[in-house]
């Protein structure tokens, strides 16, 4: 059995109230060394690329965290950052599938006088996370997959919560963090688990999608809020054969 840990993008995302700012870096070490975003070959089996995009209006992918950087200060609230995976195996075709685990590590908020704080204005969209198989590049490159599926986060409390008259996201970050029972006791995590032992048979590729909302209701004043922060440690990946 073969395990590859690694830091896909290993970003900390600094996510002030009105802007947005990634810092970006890949890294193999304990020390985190800014090296180019994408593009990262981390086996010779392997390749990944990471892309973003606003609002829907299409990918892009950044070797620079600088240009990264600039690229998300645009951001406001109401507006979405979607990001995009993609996984190349190039592994053997009589080598088993590739198994990819991905969790969205340490996600923290500035603290709050308030019950809530940005973990509860921040959200993945839908709470779903979009994957697409592809037999090949040409495939991928005319958009042809042989086969898709929407993985649906599980929510910790499925009730509406109300904030000043208005329902927070139910798939606000603080709403889909991993978390476990210890007796009757629920253990929450700050992690999100993005997919989980998910195959990738040689030759092929994936894509993994999700977008991440900014409530456009979040509120504007108040510790936590005004000047606020929310950080990510990075995108934790487990690839397995």
């Amino acid at each position: 059995m073969k395990k590859i840990v690694i830091s896909l993008i290993m970003f900390i995302a600094s996510f002030m109230l009105l802007t947005a700012v990634i810092f970006a870096w890949f890294t193999l070490t304990d020390t985190n060394e800014v090296q180019n975003v994408a593009n990262n070959i981390v086996d010779s089996q392997v390749e990944l690329d990471i892309e973003y995009g606003i609002n829907g209006g299409g990918y892009e992918s950044f070797d620079e965290p600088a240009d990264l950087n600039a690229y998300l200060r645009s951001t406001l609230p109401g507006d979405q950052i979607n990001v995009r995976v993609i996984v190349q195996n190039f592994a053997a075709p009589t080598d088993p599938d590739l198994n990819i685990d991905i969790t969205m590590l340490n996600i923290l908020a500035s603290a709050s006088g308030d019950t809530y704080n940005l973990t509860d204005f921040f959200y993945i969209e839908l709470g779903t996370i979009y994957l697409n198989w592809y037999a090949s590049s040409t495939d991928y490159y005319s958009e042809n997959p042989y086969s898709t599926q929407n993985i649906l986060l599980d929510r910790i409390d499925e009730s509406t919560i109300m904030y000043m008259g208005l329902a927070l996201n139910d798939y606000r970050f603080s709403n889909v963090f991993n978390y476990y029972m210890d007796g009757e006791s629920m253990v929450v995590e700050n992690n999100i688990h993005i997919l989980d032992a998910t195959p990738l048979p040689s030759g092929q590729i994936i894509t993994i999608e999700f977008s991440i909302g900014f409530d456009a209701y979040t509120p504007d004043f108040g510790e936590g809020f005004q000047d606020g922060e929310l950080s990510i440690d990075g995108l934790y990946t487990l690839f397995e054969s």
